[in-house]
């Protein structure tokens, strides 16, 4: 079994309604067990195989917790060069997900290979020669020296989002700006993006799944640590005891466009849809600007114990959502960790997918499944699930 799991999805049909909804998870949760009575150096070795997806989140947030543990110490400089590592991360996902799950026919928009090779280019430049997130000697080098490949992915991004045509047509315009600008682009699009947003629109799926979303609160340090002290909590977790939800939408649920989309059609497929789409341009604008500063450093760490067991939590931003580890580190090796995954959340039996479930209308059996299908990518770019309905 995959270290991710799967979400599984049960729904039972009689007559015209659905009678139940089952949604569960097969991923692993007492994983994190292994990393007990381990070194650092095992643990982060250990979590670099096992976590594939979001292999940059778990890493950094891992790096994170030694550093609030004062066994090894981080430079400003060698921090900002994890985000930009997890920024692109994210873009990767965002990226893949859009390529293998909005094509009509079910092949992937080959447009996305470049721009996946280009990320990896990116970031063996900017740590060369080493694992650029394990506990080793390293070296990073300065924005200076990747800036022509930042160039270079930002004119593929376009390509493979945007459409060379509607780049050229829509030059000077911010198509993400507001939804008259954004609809300019999806009357004229030819991108896959373009393609499978417009053909919402055009079937009647702009508001599919259109419930009362209740997104994660910014929960403290310690909130979120009594939390944790519950083992049920990480299996279903829940704010204030309803199950919420954290995604990209929830993510870019301030932005213009999206608010306009959301006034307009709901919380449903499109916004949703669009707000992943326009995460990956607000992280590049975040590439472009707020990493420039990076210089080049040597890296090595001494590592130091604690004298007395020691307790850290980091949240950090995720592709899928926040991500959230707990350490606790004796005088020589790893004591407990704790992972609480996106997927808890936003698969929570109670949570977004049963309500947007809930209010489906549907034709058949196929229309069922095929409409639960587009909800469940449209929450999760990443997840593996699998789709039951028992229609009688």
């Amino acid at each position: 079994m995959s270290i991710e799991g799967e979400i599984k999805i049960n729904i039972t049909v009689r007559g015209k309604g659905i009678q139940s909804i089952a949604i569960t998870s097969s991923r692993p949760l007492q994983i994190t067990k292994i990393f007990a009575k381990k070194s650092i150096q095992a643990v982060s070795k250990t979590m670099n195989i096992l976590y594939q997806l979001c292999n940059t989140a778990h890493r950094f947030a891992f790096l994170s917790l030694l550093k609030q543990s004062n066994v090894i110490e981080l430079s400003k400089n060698e921090i900002l060069a994890y985000q930009l590592l997890l920024d692109l991360e994210t873009i990767k996902e965002h990226c893949f997900s859009i390529a293998s799950k909005w094509s009509g026919d079910n092949t992937i928009d080959t447009n996305v290979v470049s721009v996946l090779a280009t990320i990896k280019q990116i970031s063996t430049t900017l740590f060369t020669d080493c694992d650029p997130l394990g506990i080793n000697d390293k070296r990073l080098t300065s924005f200076d020296n990747i800036k022509a490949l930042v160039l270079l992915l930002e004119q593929q991004l376009q390509i493979f989002l945007i459409g060379k045509r509607s780049s050229e047509v829509l030059s000077g315009v911010s198509i993400f700006a507001n939804i008259d600008n954004f609809n300019q682009w999806l009357d004229i699009g030819t991108s896959s993006s373009a393609i499978f947003l417009r053909g919402l629109k055009e079937n009647k799926l702009s508001d599919l799944g259109n419930v009362d979303a209740v997104y994660l609160s910014n929960l403290s340090t310690n909130e979120m640590s009594n939390m944790l002290d519950n083992p049920d909590f990480i299996k279903h977790p829940t704010d204030g005891n309803k199950p919420c939800e954290t995604t990209p939408y929830s993510r870019q649920i301030d932005k213009p466009l999206i608010q306009q989309l959301t006034a307009a059609n709901g919380s449903g497929l499109l916004s949703r849809s669009v707000a992943q789409l326009l995460e990956i341009f607000t992280l590049f604008d975040k590439v472009n600007t707020d990493y420039i500063a990076i210089k080049s450093e040597d890296i090595c760490y001494q590592v130091q114990y604690p004298m007395h067991s020691t307790n850290a939590l980091n949240q950090l931003e995720a592709a899928r959502g926040k991500l959230i580890h707990q350490v606790s580190i004796g005088s020589d090796c790893v004591n407990n960790y704790q992972i609480l995954s996106p997927t808890q959340w936003n698969f929570h039996p109670k949570g977004i997918l049963y309500a947007m479930i809930k209010s489906l209308n549907f034709e058949n059996k196929q229309d069922l499944s095929n409409k639960v299908k587009l909800l469940v990518d449209a929450i999760d770019p990443c997840v593996g699930y699998s789709i039951a309905v028992d229609y009688a």
